[in-house]
């Protein structure tokens, strides 16, 4: 899980190491040219779209990076376990406001995603079902749906699996439900 800016450079650094960064300049460019297409695809369907992250300290500022990559926006971040420096990278990578939480409880949970309702949320497998019952998609970040999330070509399946919980159907029905019973 890495996304292309981090992909890229993990590939510059590996190849400077050997001394080899034409050649990874060359890949990287190939790589890229087959995935921005798509890539910028993704950006204009989750124009506008926000996120709240819910993951362990590393993961948390990782997934940071990859939804910014297709347009999508952290509003909140919150992690189990995390460290000063997991704070200060997830700190780095947030705009100024971003809602950052340590070791939040399920009520805080609940009320986060009740007031701030973002598009999407991503967290672990005991999160879900609050999240489908408050009518946020959710994507499981412990594991991949419909294969891996590394490299470019992975990246693309990580795009996939988001479109695919925000863009479900039973979302709009949902919410429709919701409405008329508010009538």
């Amino acid at each position: 899980m890495f996304g292309i800016e981090q992909t890229s450079k993990a590939l510059r650094d590996v190849a400077a190491f050997f001394g080899l960064e034409d050649k990874a300049d060359e890949v990287i460019a190939d790589e890229v040219s087959k995935v921005a297409p798509k890539v910028e695809e993704y950006k204009k369907k989750f124009a506008g779209k926000r996120i709240f992250i819910y993951q362990g300290a590393p993961r948390a500022w990782h997934w940071v990076r990859m939804f910014r990559e297709i347009g999508i926006e952290t509003i909140a971040a919150a992690t189990t376990f995390g460290h000063e420096e997991d704070y200060a990278r997830i700190r780095e990578r947030v705009k100024d406001g971003t809602i950052i939480i340590d070791n939040p409880n399920s009520i805080e949970l609940e009320e986060i995603l009740t007031e701030l309702k973002p598009d999407i949320f991503i967290s672990g497998l005991k999160e879900k079902y609050l999240s489908y019952k408050l009518g946020i998609p959710f994507i499981n970040g412990h594991a991949y749906e419909k294969g891996p999330y590394a490299v470019y070509s992975g990246f693309l399946n990580f795009a996939r699996d988001v479109e695919k919980a925000i863009f479900a159907p039973v979302w709009g029905l949902i919410r429709r439900n919701d409405e008329k019973r508010n009538d």
